[in-house]
């Protein structure tokens, strides 16, 4: 297959513009190049993999709620003027429903045209096998469709919504670490822009430098997977971003001076490293309690 621009409908390259530009706030609608024998970019056949996995987060942490929302309504039938009868939640579980069911097909299609595998029935484990074929599926003739039904169930606000009923609107997820260069291309050092993730938006940008990417991009850019120390910031970063809540770097200092977590030395710039595993274990133990 000749090198073509991605077929994706929501591909773009930023501040670049197609012939069929909306104008206004078009932040780049041009098409980025389909890597070599696909029909979609680099970007997007990673994105595949990662909306598939942000959909069955969102699937896990829909049935959390609604199980927290259950017994909520039972207390309250203990002693006020509910039944206590659990009060279904319709719009969740139609929300969870249309996640699995594009998992399911997109399961059925590589088993029934590839014949590799069978995953679990269970949608962490459905989209875990998506992950893996990703690149098939990025070949694939029907690969803006695909790509277009995992970004719209990964990508709803209204699925945002329902699994983090009581999330801000504007989650801070830390600075931005990625070099930025001048006109000439020299080197300017780190962008450092602070980084936010909106609700209603699937992809992160960075106001400073532009870059547009998924949260599970930005994490591994803040927290890096060669190492698993990390300062106080990048340490809230991760939290903040796989709990959907604000994390104050100096909660994690404060959970060091009171002996849950242990300090790891310090960096270059005397900033004092945490383990995030550690980190992870704990809010867990933690915050686990709190949510149940």
């Amino acid at each position: 297959m000749r090198n073509t621009l991605c077929i994706a409908d929501h591909c773009g390259t930023p501040n670049q513009h197609g012939e069929h530009c909306p104008g206004n706030a078009c932040r780049g609608c041009l098409p980025r190049r389909a890597a070599d024998g696909l029909r979609l970019c680099d970007v997007d056949t990673r994105r595949l993999a990662e909306d598939a996995r942000t959909a069955a987060i969102l699937y896990e942490d829909m049935g959390l709620t609604l199980i927290r929302a259950q017994n909520g309504s039972q207390r309250i039938g203990a002693g006020g003027s509910h039944s206590g009868a659990p009060v279904p939640d319709d719009d969740g579980m139609e929300a969870r429903s249309a996640i699995r069911v594009t998992l399911v097909s997109l399961c059925r299609l590589i088993l029934d045209e590839r014949g590799i595998g069978r995953p679990a029935d269970d949608v962490p484990a459905m989209a875990a096998y998506i992950g893996r074929h990703a690149t098939w599926l990025a070949a694939h003739p029907a690969a803006d469709e695909h790509a277009k039904d995992l970004r719209d169930i990964a990508g709803d606000r209204r699925n945002w919504s329902l699994a983090y009923p009581s999330g801000s609107d504007r989650l801070y997820i830390g600075d931005c670490p990625l070099l930025v260069a001048d006109l000439d291309g020299s080197n300017e050092g780190l962008c450092g822009t602070r980084l936010y993730a909106y609700g209603d938006q699937p992809l992160i940008q960075c106001q400073g430098c532009g870059t547009e990417e998924t949260v599970e991009w930005w994490q591994r850019e803040i927290v890096g997977e060669a190492t698993r120390l990390v300062d106080a910031y990048a340490g809230a970063a991760d939290l903040a971003m796989r709990w959907s809540r604000p994390v104050d770097p100096a909660l994690i200092r404060k959970w060091a001076q009171l002996g849950k977590v242990a300090r790891h030395g310090q960096d270059g710039k005397r900033r004092t490293l945490y383990d995030v595993d550690e980190l992870r274990r704990y809010a867990e133990q933690v915050w686990a309690c709190v949510a149940a």
